[in-house]
């Protein structure tokens, strides 16, 4: 079913607002302050690893979005109800640290709000993705979620240093009043969405009804490039893991880096988003999402070397790292999202982000587990070279970078369907970023300039 301009200048202008709310609440449901509630709760090293492993756990449930949208052919209707399991059931962490029951019983309690909430969490994701790709046009996609994600960035930013002024102010002696302050914004910004999900244009969804549900789901295992894409996905992930799930732990509880330059960082990551995001969106419509994936692939796999030396006293690293992220994991995240959307025909694309997102989730899941048991195995590690003290969190550290290069090679190995070839990205990018530094050094004229980005 196509919808009319409209309609879908309507579904546009709700899903920017319906994404600054679910922003607030993917914030505060994740990173440092999920890590910060985990650690005041009494979370460990290896539940550290479990709370990483539990959305990729869960990514199985996006087969039952493609069901659910098969019988039901109304993404709003199953977004809704997913969205309500998803989002309001963190109620119970607004009050589970204030109750007088052990340690061991709390962590339990809250590693299962995490399973149902990340669980209806997918079912939401898959659905959304492909409702989302009936609203907006093909032509404009690349823009318009750049402009999405930059509006929303400017509210990651806000809340951020909100959240983290409110629980360095309470940190001492009312910690307990801090996340439930915090834990009460991310309830309530996760209502907000539910309703807003009302306002947006309702689709009717196809999904071959002729195939089965079995067709369905194997239909992307058996088109040779997006299997690909798929096993990419699942190996990017299983290296990205090795480290993303104990960075906040190592910040928090190694470095004792408080809140507020969590915040800090948080900041110059999207503040770079905001004025970037743009620029990857044209990219990603210009020479295609596979060559803007290789570019910021091969950037983020240094991430991890950056952690390797930072220190309690020396957390300049950590400032490159948020740069860096700002830069590349943005163009990263945006050319990911676009590839299922331009990849998948369109009666299929529910189930092909279904297994795109659950290989991705098995590689994930994969390495949180095994990270969680090496660094519970090497709790004791500790060495030091050059005046630099390495931990059993290092020996993550230095695995994800190894396994990162090795996952941005296999990408660059694979072609872009679009046919531009990637290095012609790279001139681009690179003549882009000269004009840039030329124009503010008075080294060539503007209008030269303009006259070349316009060749």
């Amino acid at each position: 079913m196509t919808l009319d301009i409209d309609s879908s200048r309507r579904g546009m202008k709700y899903s920017i607002i319906e994404g600054i709310f679910a922003t607030v609440f993917i914030a505060l449901s994740t990173g440092a302050f999920l890590i910060g509630y985990a650690l005041m709760l009494g979370a460990n090293e290896f539940v550290i690893g479990l709370i990483g492993a539990i959305p990729f756990v869960s990514q199985t449930m996006q087969i039952l979005g493609t069901y659910l949208l098969k019988r039901y052919e109304s993404p709003r209707r199953i977004a809704i109800v997913a969205s309500i399991l998803n989002r309001w059931v963190w109620i119970i962490l607004i009050f589970l640290p204030l109750l007088n029951i052990s340690s061991q019983a709390k962590l339990l309690i809250f590693l299962a709000v995490l399973l149902i909430s990340s669980s209806s969490g997918n079912i939401l994701a898959n659905v959304w993705t492909t409702w989302i790709g009936e609203i907006v046009p093909k032509s404009v996609r690349g823009r318009y979620f750049g402009r999405r994600t930059a509006y929303t960035n400017i509210v990651n930013i806000i809340i951020f240093f909100v959240s983290a002024f409110i629980l360095d102010h309470l940190k001492r002696d009312n910690i307990k009043i801090g996340y439930f302050i915090i834990t009460s914004i991310c309830f309530l910004s996760g209502l907000i969405t539910t309703f807003l999900f009302k306002n947006h244009p309702d689709v009717k969804i196809k999904i071959n009804p002729d195939s089965s549900l079995k067709d369905e789901i194997l239909k992307p295992l058996s088109d040779k490039d997006f299997r690909r894409f798929i096993l990419f996905f699942a190996q990017w992930n299983f290296s990205i893991a090795l480290s993303a799930p104990f960075m906040s732990f190592h910040m928090l509880k190694n470095l004792k880096v408080d809140f507020s330059t969590i915040a800090i960082f948080n900041m110059l990551t999207m503040t770079i988003n905001i004025f970037i995001l743009q620029w990857w969106g044209k990219l990603i419509d210009k020479f295609g999402a596979k060559n803007v994936l290789m570019f910021n692939a091969s950037n983020i796999a240094y991430i991890p070397v950056l952690w390797l030396l930072a220190t309690p006293d020396f957390l300049l690293p950590l400032y490159l790292d948020a740069i860096l992220t700002g830069i590349a994991w943005s163009g990263f995240n945006l050319a990911a999202f676009n590839i299922p959307l331009s990849k998948a025909p369109k009666e299929s694309r529910s189930s092909y982000v279904a297994m795109l997102s659950i290989f991705s989730g098995f590689g994930y899941l994969t390495a949180s587990l095994l990270a969680g048991y090496i660094a519970t195995l090497f709790k004791d590690f500790s060495l030091e070279i050059f005046g630099l003290k390495f931990i059993n969190l290092h020996i993550l550290f230095f695995l994800s970078f190894i396994c990162r290069i090795v996952s941005a090679i296999v990408l660059l190995r694979m072609p872009e369907p679009n046919g531009e070839p990637f290095f012609a990205m790279v001139d681009y990018i690179g003549s882009t970023i000269y004009r840039v530094f030329a124009n503010l050094g008075g080294i060539i004229p503007v209008s030269k300039a303009e006259n070349q980005n316009q060749e």
